[in-house]
């Protein structure tokens, strides 16, 4: 006999347990299946937290090699390895342990296993020893967050051609390296082996690196990437046919985008999910090409959905072409009593998206009336070096959709504190309404920018305006000065510039 709760959540990544927890709190007995045996989904195991911990070491090695700038000779100092890989586990191993805790803390009873569909209200779980078991409730919620994808002919083998799994779990790096893709998973590798003295060659099908961002972002990010000694090769395309693995690494041949090409693949891009999946930087239309030479290929084209095992056809779940679970502004799906969020819906396939999806629609389940999640209100950070954060549209898209902009840029070099820290260059961008004085989005790069977009973030929820930003004190010397003249520039009263 299946155990009976209110809810069962499939999936323990931040669209899974942070909407445990909240179902919890409000009083809803909750049952959490995963399929792994550590909870924390992507995010924890695989993506952000590992990632972060090798980029914070990219960063103070960084630091090192450019030590004497600021006083301090630091002969001797050698990346260690070993190390780096010891510090990355045991953070991912303290936060696994700590889910785990809040699992008990919460009641939140965990089953591990496959979850998958016998019934709509009704979830087998099937261990890693075959041995199944059935949990049933009122509500599911399917949160199976995504995978990484590749393309045929350029099969994953975990040592030439690697996923961005494979760098969080490696136990060594490569010399050289070529990526394919620059969105954000992309760009941060990129930045992160070139600190760690990698030979990087970045290979993107569109015109610019981080296609989904603003313009200018993308262009400066360009120039201080070649600055820093990696090579970006945009409006190119990989001929996986000339895929060659020799007793070194690879070879392959790389070739311009042609004019048709190009608008054909910006097309594409448009229509795949925000940094969830990207255009594929493969194609047989050849220009001027070359044959480039690694000791590894990155694949960082995208994610697709992790769906597969959840044996959809026994509720009445409808998936679009690209795998994703069709839900409306709660998460509802078509089956009643059934919701999904994160990576599974599309849209931004961003962890504190799903955690942020998951709280609405338990709190939907449970009759809390919560508000919908504004896509425009979304941050959305890259850390890579120089930082990259945005929320919201640019000028372009504001136009696109009938609003009178205008628009501001400050730079960080007039900001003392991003002096004294060494990173002068970059921007922030404010997008606002002309009519109403409202905020529309922010676009920055530089020096922290994934901490200092929280505060547009804010601005924009309670619909604040740029001189209202302004009139905030921001403490001097510090980077959130940025915001604050960033805002006050939109009128033409910026101070140190």
């Amino acid at each position: 006999m299946a155990e009976k709760f209110d809810l069962v959540v499939i999936g323990s990544g931040n669209g899974g347990y942070i909407p445990a927890i909240r179902a919890s709190q409000l009083g809803m007995s909750v049952a959490l299946v995963e399929k792994e045996k550590n909870l924390g989904g992507t995010c924890l195991n695989w993506g952000c937290i590992p990632t972060k911990a090798l980029l914070h070491t990219a960063e103070l090695l960084n630091a090192f090699n450019h030590s004497e700038e600021f006083g301090i000779n630091t002969n001797g100092f050698e990346l260690d390895y070993d190390k780096v890989v010891e510090y990355r586990d045991r953070v991912v191993g303290r936060l696994q342990k700590g889910v785990q805790g809040l699992m008990r803390k919460n009641k939140v009873q965990v089953f591990t296993g496959v979850g998958s569909f016998v019934e709509p209200k009704k979830i087998q779980v099937e261990g890693e020893d075959g041995a199944a078991q059935e949990v049933e409730a009122d509500y599911v919620l399917v949160a199976t967050g995504s995978a990484v994808r590749t393309l045929p002919g350029l099969e994953i083998d975990h040592e030439k051609i690697i996923s961005s799994d494979d760098v969080v779990t490696m136990n060594h790096y490569p010399k050289s390296i070529i990526i394919l893709g620059s969105g954000a998973v992309g760009t941060e590798f990129a930045s992160m082996y070139n600190d760690f003295g990698t030979e990087v060659t970045i290979v993107e099908v569109l015109d610019r690196l981080l296609p989904a961002e603003d313009p200018e972002v993308s262009a400066e990010l360009e120039k201080q990437f070649e600055n820093h000694g990696i090579r970006v090769m945009t409006s190119s395309i990989t001929d996986l046919e000339t895929l060659e693995k020799t007793d070194d690494g690879v070879k392959i041949k790389v070739s311009a985008v042609n004019e048709e090409e190009q608008e054909e693949e910006e097309e594409q891009a448009d229509e795949e999910s925000t940094y969830g999946g990207e255009a594929d930087p493969a194609g047989s239309e050849e220009g001027e090409s070359e044959t480039l030479e690694a000791e590894a290929i990155l694949v960082a084209i995208g994610r697709k959905t992790g769906i597969e095992d959840l044996n959809l056809d026994v509720a009445n779940v409808e998936v679009n072409d690209s795998g994703e679970i069709q839900v409306d502004e709660f998460y509802r799906a078509a089956e009643d009593g059934v919701y999904a969020v994160g990576d599974v819906i599309g849209g931004y396939w961003l962890a504190h998206v799903a955690g942020h999806e998951g709280i609405i629609a338990v709190e939907h389940m449970a009759g809390e009336n919560p508000m919908p999640l504004d896509q425009n209100m979304i941050p959305r950070v890259t850390f890579c070096h120089p930082e990259v954060a945005s929320f919201g549209l640019n000028r372009e898209q504001a136009e696109e959709e009938g609003y009178e902009v205008k628009e501001a840029k400050f730079p960080f070099r007039a900001i003392g504190k991003a002096l004294i820290e060494g990173e002068p260059n970059g921007f922030v961008k404010v997008v606002a309404d002309a009519e109403t004085d409202l905020i529309l989005g922010m676009h920055m790069i530089g020096p922290k920018v994934t901490d200092l977009i929280a505060e547009g973030v804010f601005a924009k929820l309670v619909e604040g305006t740029p001189q209202e930003i302004g009139m905030a004190v921001h403490a001097h010397p510090s980077l959130s000065e940025v915001m604050g003249e960033a805002a006050m520039a939109v009128d033409g009263h910026a101070i140190h510039v």
